[in-house]
């Protein structure tokens, strides 16, 4: 590509390379973000410059869209000279498109703006640089031109070619999850629906639902489908990461090149410091598949407040559309009314008296087994068994109030009442999210195929399960 040339623009009459292409629809999957786009420009005495652009936006079938962030070079020569040439890449066919482009507008709000706004803060959350890389403007350009490049005849042609993923709302599939989770009395049963319906139905296979805590300060992993790994409990704070800025935002977001996407992120920011003299960001870890390419976030809503978040990701580049981002979105909404609605039925239980459910035939651990070693942090909940870390938080305060009590007098039968009122839960009087946690509790002892077990009984009631003899260890500081 001449950054000369193409910024001056050319004859747009004549064909280019590879013969002209029609509508800028015919090469969507350029404009996902996965492959950074080259952005040539030049100076009124021609002398040309060429940076990288994180992601194009079509904004129609004749105009794109570019974030203004770091290009005061490109800005001035803009001012001088108000064509430029744009190379986009296939990140699938890795064919290779160039667009002639006449500088129309800039614009520093409204739909296109929020558009670019929120891409850039997905790169942004991926290291940790969201007070550098703000969007200052959108610059519209007019498409003059749009040729494919030929590719090269000595390179490797791909001829594997995956078909995209072409998911539109499925009424059908959307009809049935929405009867299976009105039909969810508790929370683990919701979960579980919620969960089997986007990996079978819906077909994502790879997929976390997670849960805002109290405060709400952080998502935390209360089940998930296709990963071999431990997920459960496995936390994100709101505000880190894409996670944690689609919550904060109570909007979906998604990222088609999760790799490359890192790497242009990384490269920023390393100019910046070089030139800025800024302090590094960091990289918020979150479980994924190995090798994942694709991710895609929808926040669960209910009544204006963030409940949750459903998140999918993919092994391949550009994985999820517009339709995938609605069809979540939509479950995401259910699981939230839903949720709501077993919390309220939790609450409206009938009060019992503890000593109700001093158990009579208590189930015992087996005296010979070898006994298991709770140590337990007063400070944080932090809780292991076996000196291997196990749950921390409320949760944490859960298990070891729970088995204290199973210690002084051989109880098993408790119930979600009188655990409110407990006061070394330091839960907090005003929606204390106990349901919440306890199923993250009793999926986390699952996942570890702990000896110690949780199962329900009943609305509102539960019973601890002991397979081996407890040592219980305190540490108070």
């Amino acid at each position: 590509m001449s950054a000369d040339g193409a910024a001056h623009g050319g004859d747009a009459d004549q064909p280019g390379e590879g013969g002209p292409l029609r509508g800028l629809e015919a090469i969507e999957r350029c404009f996902a973000g996965a492959i950074p786009a080259a952005l040539s420009t030049a100076s009124a005495d021609g002398v040309p410059n060429v940076t990288w652009i994180s992601r194009a936006h079509r904004v129609d079938d004749e105009r794109v869209a570019l974030s203004n962030q770091f290009l005061s070079k490109t800005s001035r020569n803009l001012a001088e000279n108000p064509r430029a040439s744009l190379l986009l890449i296939d990140p699938v066919s890795h064919d290779e498109f160039r667009l002639a482009l006449v500088y129309e507008r800039t614009e520093r709000r409204g739909r296109v703006f929020d558009r670019l706004r929120a891409d850039v803060d997905a790169i942004a959350a991926i290291t940790g640089m969201q007070d550098v890389f703000r969007l200052r403007a959108a610059d519209i350009f007019r498409v003059v031109e749009l040729v494919q490049i030929p590719p090269n005849p000595m390179g490797v042609v791909a001829t594997d070619v995956p078909a995209p993923r072409e998911l539109t709302p499925d009424l059908t599939a959307l009809a049935e999850i929405a009867a299976r989770v009105g039909r969810c009395s508790d929370l683990d049963s919701l979960v579980d629906t919620v969960l089997d319906g986007v990996a079978s139905s819906l077909g994502f296979h790879h997929v976390h639902l997670m849960l805002i805590d109290e405060v709400g300060e952080r998502l935390y992993t209360v089940g998930s489908r296709g990963f071999d790994a431990e997920t459960v409990g496995a936390e994100v704070f709101v505000g880190d990461g894409l996670i944690g800025i689609a919550a904060a935002r109570g909007e979906p977001m998604r990222v088609g090149g999760l790799g490359q996407m890192t790497k242009y992120a990384r490269s920023m920011r390393e100019q910046f410091e070089a030139h800025r003299n800024h302090g590094a960001g960091r990289e918020v870890p979150m479980p994924a598949i190995p090798r994942a390419k694709s991710r895609l976030v929808a926040p669960a809503m209910s009544a204006g407040e963030l409940v949750g978040a459903l998140v999918v990701d993919s092994d391949r580049m550009v994985a999820f559309g517009d339709g995938d981002e609605r069809v979540l979105t939509i479950v995401g909404t259910l699981f939230a009314s839903a949720l709501e609605r077993v919390r309220m039925l939790e609450r409206e239980e009938e009060p019992v008296e503890p000593s109700t459910f001093r158990a009579s035939n208590p189930v015992s651990a087996e005296p010979l087994a070898a006994p298991v070693a709770v140590r337990f942090f007063a400070v944080d909940g932090s809780t292991f068994l076996d000196n291997d870390y196990l749950i921390k938080g409320v949760a944490g305060r859960i298990l070891w109030a729970l088995l204290r009590q199973h210690g002084d007098d051989g109880r098993v039968e408790f119930t979600n009442k009188e655990l409110r009122l407990d006061p070394s839960l330091d839960l907090p009087g005003f929606k204390d999210n106990l349901e919440s946690r306890l199923i993250l509790l009793k999926r986390r002892l699952d996942e570890r195929q702990a000896p110690v077990r949780i199962e329900r009984t009943g609305r509102g009631r539960m019973r601890l399960c002991v397979e081996r003899p407890v040592q219980l260890q305190v540490t108070e500081g």
